[in-house]
């Protein structure tokens, strides 16, 4: 057995161990058929403390596990000032959680993690998040037969086993949903969509081009508002929201981005995207201009097969009308009518957030991935 002292953890403080911290996972998923490769540019600026939108509020260190001199695995330990105020000053977190199957080098990596948390008076480990509740979250724990929808994370089996053997227990699972049944009665469902709008006298409309920039402040005043009870949420900074927006925007389409408005107020809203993972996957985490272009093209105009039901916000005074449901007749409607979708995604969804799944069982929606949310005391 190889000795202890073999395996050595080294923070990234330089542009060699950058590079050896972005491109590790490319050596551990050479052989998963299920793996969409990350964009490696979107990765730098992502984790540059001078780019990334996370640092207005955050702050985090990187660390590379070397087993005999060559790299093993990753974690990032990271801290959020808006969590500390909002539920107090103990959570630090880890994420980029990715390892060889081996314990010491997990070990390795988790005891590092914690030891810069417990330097910055962390007393809780919460992870993997990369870096906020509303980036990659959770560690996959069902569902590896199958590619991920786009945002989504990804990870081999035997990461659960590492992490529990550290000590880590369960926080919250976070479902994901499809729907692929398009023999649908669509009468049926016109007539229940037309009774909800004519009862409650809103009007549910798709987001036009002209009207993103205007409607994109409503949206983030509402998303903070509206997912203000939800598990783990953090109010978005204005940066942050529209770091998102304009990561997310290339990907809207007429008809799968809908608003409710009350008087021209708006008091919902449901974002769907296509969903471009099996597009990524060939870029191999290369985004050249070709790249983007391809991108763009699938994104606006090729026939949809697969779309991610994003994010759905509704105003507090609005909730409990069956205006979630409507929002899902909505989109299911168009995508039967209109498109040759085969795959519908919904997630995440909570596993406390009991009226939304009650919804989704009446479409006979199917549970397909859960991912995890792991505590333990450092």
């Amino acid at each position: 057995m190889d000795s202890p002292r073999e395996i050595k953890v080294v923070p990234v403080q330089d542009e060699s161990t950058l590079w050896e911290f972005l491109r590790l996972p490319w050596r551990l998923y050479q052989h998963d058929p299920c793996w969409v490769p990350p964009l490696l540019s979107h990765q730098r600026r992502l984790l540059n403390p001078r780019r990334g939108p996370f640092f207005e509020t955050g702050e985090a260190r990187y660390f590379l596990a070397l087993h005999q001199g060559r790299p093993a695995g990753r974690i990032s330990a990271h801290l959020n000032r808006l969590h500390d105020e909002r539920y107090g000053p103990e959570t630090g977190f880890f994420g980029f959680f990715e390892c060889a199957p081996d314990q010491r080098v997990a070990a390795a990596l988790l005891e590092a993690a914690a030891a810069w948390l417990r330097g910055r008076g962390k007393k809780r480990l919460l992870g993997p998040l990369s870096f906020s509740i509303y980036d990659e979250v959770g560690l996959l724990v069902e569902g590896f037969d199958s590619l991920p929808a786009i945002l989504h994370s990804h990870n081999p089996p035997y990461y659960q086993g590492l992490l529990e053997a550290w000590g880590f227990k369960k926080a919250v699972d976070w479902y994901a949903y499809r729907m692929t049944e398009r023999n649908i009665d669509i009468p049926a469902m016109e007539k229940r969509l037309e009774d909800i709008l004519r009862r409650q006298g809103l009007v549910l409309t798709s987001l036009k081009y002209r009207e993103m920039d205007r409607r994109a402040q409503e949206i983030y005043q509402l998303f903070n508002e509206a997912w203000s009870p939800n598990w783990g949420h953090l109010p978005l900074t204005r940066r942050q929201f529209l770091d998102l927006f304009q990561n997310l925007k290339p990907l809207f389409r007429p008809h799968l981005v809908y608003l409710l408005l009350d008087n021209d107020r708006l008091a919902g809203f449901m974002i769907n995207v296509p969903d471009l993972n099996s597009l990524i996957r060939k870029l191999n985490g290369r985004l050249s201009l070709m790249g983007r272009l391809r991108l763009l093209y699938a994104a606006r105009f090729q026939p949809l097969r697969k779309v991610r039901m994003l994010v759905l916000g509704m105003h507090p005074h609005y909730q409990g009308r069956r205006w979630h449901y409507a929002m899902l007749l909505k989109t299911y409607l168009y995508l039967v009518k209109h498109t040759p979708c085969q795959v519908c995604d919904i997630s995440l969804i909570a596993e406390n957030n009991l009226p939304v799944l009650k919804n989704l069982e009446a479409f006979k929606a199917q549970r397909y991935k859960t991912f995890r949310l792991l505590e333990r005391e450092i």
